[in-house]
């Protein structure tokens, strides 16, 4: 995507007026003072009365760029941005990258929408109560049952809005089981649709590319290598926050953009920002599948505003090669996880340094990237207590599968050999004598298609999920002995698909205060904005992108019914 040329002046750099106490920001959660007499604005059928027409102030900024609205972050902002231009708004998205799209570039496009259209014409049951009760069951106590309700009665909305404007034909995802499945309101299949593709193609990316191409077609402006920096805001006169427009950096210039409707932030996750990760999350992650410029940005100017957090220690999680994801880092490059597609299969188990399985490697890659937490405290054991840890293949399991990557025989780069397990002990720090008690049992388990520890492959998942290996029955799919030398190991880290953690949302995608009043034309949408699914979960196959353009909706319905504050 070409950069798009910005308006500049002599004034493109001029500060916020500091006569009026105006605030690039809103620092400490106020913006103008004595701006005029103003009202509050909430969106018509947000349980508020339509945006006051007293003079509001705000004239004496020097604005260079101005619109309707203004979208931070091109990936699931770019929704809200065509369905804003479709309603005939002038529309500003600022992407930092140099090229829209966010790390919806390297998305599977699949859209976790319950009771669509694809699963009515196959005659397949699905209900609201049915997928309530099942977020409500996989939330546990983070579940928010408002939040929850409007994804579920927005994300058809979107997709129909999806098919219509730019032109996506859906289908089922045919390995679209609910990846807790087991839970109340569960699904085998439907749920989880995606773009259909040209046989051989690849729906990575498709959805996004689309929605993009729309947008443009509309008259959405993307102005690339243009992050946003601030919130340009004011203080009304009932003391709330409301938000003008964002100052952004164009080049070594900083431009200020008008919104004059309101503004949608979706910025996307912190995955890139070490601090952030280190300091905030409850899994000892510090790789990403997301793109590099997902380094909070967003987070940070909603906290300078005033804006209430949510869910900041939780993220989508996985398992991923500690090698490969190293080697991307180092590159500042994205990558997705390989181990995701080798997990489910016949030879391969995951050890801690004591030599014990942690986990049901066989479980959805969030479920597997969870297990990764926990503390021991044992003496001198103070530590992660499954950090190191290791994927161990046999020379059965590699003959079978193509392990990182790798060739049939000879798994990839990140796995090491060693001709027995004793030696592969000794190589990766594993205490030898928990490794091979721990491979005694599962081997004695696996040979009767059991695994009484963590249960692998004896749910319908376990089964039946697009990664298990296919030509044999039932737990089969996924278990068998590990035993035949030589043995290679790859050691082992959790790595977050993105962040969940974000500026607070109420139902309507209006962000909130400390106090939980409404920060008024500022919506959000996205891995910025601490939803999820209406609670810390990960539903299943397009659990992210599903609520996101979700609210991307219900953003652009109530921004239809703003009037504009200048």
């Amino acid at each position: 995507m070409v950069k798009r040329d910005t308006k500049t002046s002599g004034a493109a750099a001029a500060a916020v007026s500091r006569r009026d106490m105006l605030k690039a920001g809103g620092l400490l959660g106020l913006g103008i003072a004595g701006a005029g007499a103003l009202s509050a604005c909430a969106p018509k059928g947000a349980g508020g009365s339509k945006a006051s027409s007293a003079p509001r102030g705000g004239d004496d900024i020097a604005w260079d760029e101005e619109a309707d609205v203004v979208v931070i972050g091109s990936g699931t902002g770019a929704y809200t941005a065509m369905r804003c231009a479709n309603d005939g708004l002038d529309v500003i998205v600022l992407e930092k990258n140099s090229q829209a799209g966010g790390s919806t570039i390297f998305s599977s496009s699949v859209v976790w929408a319950p009771c669509n259209d694809l699963e009515k014409a196959e005659g397949i049951e699905d209900s609201r109560e049915e997928a309530l009760t099942y977020i409500k069951a996989l939330s546990g106590d983070t579940f928010l049952p408002e939040e929850a309700a409007a994804f579920v009665d927005n994300v058809n909305a979107a997709v129909k809005n999806a098919a219509q404007i730019a032109g996506i034909e859906w289908t089922i995802w045919p390995g679209g089981i609910d990846y807790s499945v087991f839970l109340p309101g569960g699904k085998k299949r439907g749920r989880a649709i995606l773009p259909k593709v040209p046989e051989g193609d690849t729906p990575i990316g498709k959805l996004n590319k689309a929605i993009i191409e729309a947008a443009e077609a509309l008259g959405a402006r993307f102005l690339t290598e243009t992050p946003a920096t601030q919130f340009i805001s004011r203080t009304t006169e009932d003391g709330a926050i409301e938000v003008l427009g964002v100052a952004a950096r164009s080049g070594r210039k900083t431009i200020n953009v008008r919104a004059r409707r309101a503004v949608v932030l979706a910025s996307g996750g912190f995955d890139w920002n070490q601090a952030m990760m280190k300091n905030y999350l409850r899994t000892p992650a510090r790789y990403s599948w997301g793109i590099a410029t997902d380094d909070g940005d967003g987070q940070k100017m909603a906290m300078k505003l005033g804006a209430d957090l949510r869910f900041m220690n939780e993220a989508f999680l996985s398992p991923g090669y500690k090698k490969e994801f190293q080697e991307a880092h180092e590159q500042g490059m994205s990558r997705l996880s390989t181990i995701i597609r080798d997990d489910g299969k016949r030879g391969i188990v995951f050890v801690n340094k004591h030599g014990r399985r942690f986990t049901n490697e066989c479980a959805t890659y969030d479920s597997v990237g969870r297990s990764f937490g926990g503390f021991e405290n044992n003496g001198e054991n103070r530590s992660w207590a499954n950090l190191p840890a290791w994927a161990i293949v046999d020379q059965a399991g590699a003959d079978g599968h193509a392990f990182n990557g790798g060739e049939l025989g000879k798994p990839g780069p990140s796995y090491t050999r060693y001709e027995t397990l004793e030696a592969l002990a000794e190589g990766c720090g594993i205490d030898k004598e928990g490794l091979l008690a721990q491979i005694a049992r599962f081997n004695e388990h696996a040979e009767r298609g059991e695994d009484p520890d963590f249960g692998r492959g004896q749910d319908y998942y376990g089964q039946n999920s697009a990664y298990v290996s296919s030509g044999y029955e039932g737990p089969f799919r996924t278990l068998q002995p590990i035993s035949t030398p030589p043995f290679y190991a790859a050691e082992i880290v959790p790595v977050v698909l993105g962040t969940m953690g974000g500026i607070k949302t109420n139902a309507q995608a209006q962000t909130v205060d400390m106090e939980g009043n409404v920060i008024e034309r500022l919506y959000a949408q996205g891995n910025v904005s601490g939803i999820g699914a209406g609670g810390a979960c990960y539903v299943g196959g397009g659990g992210t992108l599903g609520p996101a353009i979700a609210y991307g909706e219900i953003a652009a319905n109530q921004i239809h019914n703003l009037d504009s504050w200048a």
